[in-house]
């Protein structure tokens, strides 16, 4: 659920577009008609019937929440693998900031797409060559913002009800509401927008909420505990520190991490595991996706659930200057807090200072 960025100049970058713009094109040519791949007895049933639900839930999203596809995902494309897109994202050594690829157009972004693993791996070592800590995601589903009509893709198309329309609620947000530079704004927005917009289609249809709230609350709590980690190693970097002494603790910090995530999942708090390799970088990735959510969630109480007058709320935060939009979101946050429990650094108290504590588990 991610932007690719569409072609630009400049000579560091004509081998990254020149890679984006050959598998598009790739993937471009080997698209077919929805309706001849349904009406194909080639294809099979299970397929069929995917492509029958995804047509109900972009009804929905028109009908329900003021989203148009318009002409995306009139056809489909077969895959390799489970990602269509693997996504790098990166974070200087000693800070949770995420490195920014910047393109005419589309602005800066916190990541970079790439259509190939073996290349998007190629970046990673690239980066930690330069400093950074790097990490390399798949991603099912991209956004090309209109400049094609972007396909149905077999790496999303089998995803269980509610997590197929959430993935296209995002996919059609992006198409929304998009601000050039702002990857967090962005992400957040459409994040919002694809789980309410599925909570809307479950009450719409009868369906019981329940097993997917508890997915939502455990997904909420897993980015809860990495967001407050994440401000408890953004004060050790800021920390007058030399970079071996920051370097050690910041070691000392992961493990301190790990333990308290290891004591959180033993007692049913979080559920998703920690990365083998943990670094900044997925804070980074995290943030991006997370960090503003309670605060459209609030925009849209405010708006009294309804989904335009939240869109005509959203495009005025558009036009702010970046430091007054940043400060609004982060009001907007603070009076929907979400829910999560109150402790999730295992600090025994409120984290400050820093140099890292042991857990304290008692």
């Amino acid at each position: 659920m991610i932007s690719v960025a569409p072609l630009a100049a400049g000579c560091d970058a004509l081998g990254y577009y020149r890679h984006v713009a050959v598998a598009q094109w790739r993937l471009l040519a080997a698209q077919r008609d929805v309706g001849e791949v349904m009406a194909d007895q080639r294809t099979p049933a299970a397929t069929v019937a995917q492509l029958e639900r995804v047509e109900g839930y972009l009804a929905f999203a028109t009908r329900h929440l003021a989203l148009a596809a318009g002409n995306r995902y009139g056809s489909y494309v077969e895959v390799d693998g489970t990602a269509a897109v693997w996504a790098v994202f990166a974070a200087p050594e000693f800070s949770v900031r995420p490195h920014r690829w910047c393109h005419p157009v589309v602005g800066c972004l916190v990541y970079r797409g790439f259509f190939d693993r073996n290349k998007a791996r190629a970046e990673a070592v690239k980066l930690e060559a330069r400093g950074f800590d790097a990490h390399v995601r798949g991603v099912a589903a991209y956004s090309t913002l209109g400049w094609f009509d972007d396909p149905l893709l077999s790496t999303f198309v089998g995803y269980p009800d509610a997590a197929l329309a959430e993935l296209l609620f995002h996919e059609l947000a992006h198409g929304k509401l998009f601000l050039p530079g702002d990857s967090a704004f962005n992400e957040a927005f459409a994040t919002f927008v694809g789980r309410q917009g599925v909570a809307a289609w479950m009450a719409a249809t009868g369906r019981s909420p329940e097993a997917w709230l508890e997915g939502k609350r455990a997904q909420n709590r897993f980015a809860a505990f990495m967001l407050a980690w994440r401000e408890r190693f953004a004060r050790l970097y800021a920390a007058p520190l030399a970079d071996d002494q920051r370097r050690a603790l910041k070691a000392e910090l992961f493990r301190a991490m790990r333990a308290c995530h290891a004591h959180l999942a033993a007692v049913g708090v979080v559920a998703a595991a920690l990365p083998a390799q943990l670094n900044n970088a997925h804070f980074a990735a995290i943030a991006t996706y997370e960090e503003w959510t309670a605060a459209f969630a609030a925009l849209f109480d405010a708006a009294g659930g309804d989904w335009q007058a939240f869109y005509a709320r959203a495009g005025q935060l558009v036009e702010l200057k970046a430091p007054v939009r940043q400060q609004r979101l982060a009001e907007l946050a603070r009076g929907r807090p979400q829910a999560a429990p109150a402790n999730l650094t295992c600090t025994g108290d409120k984290g400050e200072g820093h140099a890292p504590r042991p857990p304290l588990f008692g």
